[in-house]
């Protein structure tokens, strides 16, 4: 190549390089940013096709809807353990406060019965059963031991009455503060449950077998265990 030919194409070269350095420094430097999550909607349903037709989804008052019918919504769903709250309710000083009043009044009935057969007892123990007074005295001693045992029903059947009634005031009790958690943390549905990690209180193959039965979930999400919530709204305090 002649020097007149590589002096040219030097020019060139250079008056290349030079457009495109201005071209370049005119041009707006920009970074690449990531794109941004895009909302789809919004809509007023989504269909979704299948082998065995459509599905609508919807917005059904604030729940994902799959159909007509009132049921076909996705719910949300919590699980508490009824056993342990119902257990540390009826625990609780006002339940234990009357029934501490029932056996004290059982309690008392007991030393009158006890005072009674003691004098019963001096009173009849060698008495000779040819005595004309045998008779009155074996009707006395049926009598009174017929009154004890009509007692120990009637106190029976109060503690069982009171142990009910305790046992449905505790379960209102519950009941009401699951609304409460609910409706603060939008859950639809609660059910009760045992958690599997909890021990076993059988003495045999029955009660083990019961306690498998109770124990609902196999598998579950701690998040859907609403029972501390629940104790704190109770104000309740774990054992």
């Amino acid at each position: 190549m002649r020097i007149t030919e590589r002096v040219f194409l030097y020019g060139a070269l250079t008056a290349l390089a030079a457009v495109v350095f201005v071209r370049a420094s005119e041009r707006p430097a920009t970074a690449s940013a990531e794109p941004a999550p895009a909302d789809l909607g919004p809509a007023d349903a989504l269909i979704l096709t299948g082998k065995s037709g459509n599905l609508t989804l919807r917005n059904a008052d604030g729940r994902l809807a799959f159909g007509e019918q009132a049921t076909a919504k996705a719910w949300s769903v919590g699980a508490v353990n009824s056993d342990k709250v119902m257990k540390l309710l009826l625990k609780s000083e006002r339940f234990e406060e009357e029934r501490k009043r029932l056996e004290e009044q059982a309690k008392s009935k007991d030393e009158e019965f006890r005072k009674r057969y003691g004098e019963l007892e001096a009173k009849y123990k060698d008495m000779d059963p040819k005595s004309p007074d045998f008779e009155n005295g074996r009707k006395e001693v049926e009598g009174f031991f017929g009154e004890v045992e009509s007692w120990r029903k009637e106190i029976s059947q109060k503690l069982q009455k009171l142990q009910a009634e305790q046992m449905e005031k505790a379960y209102r009790e519950m009941v009401s503060a699951v609304d409460v958690v609910s409706e603060r943390q939008k859950v639809d549905l609660v059910v009760r449950f045992v958690p599997t990690s909890q021990t076993f209180e059988s003495g045999n193959a029955a009660d083990a077998m019961m306690q498998v039965q109770v124990r609902t979930f196999l598998r579950y999400p701690e998040a859907m265990d609403l029972t501390p919530e629940l104790m704190k709204e109770l104000s309740l305090k774990d054992e």
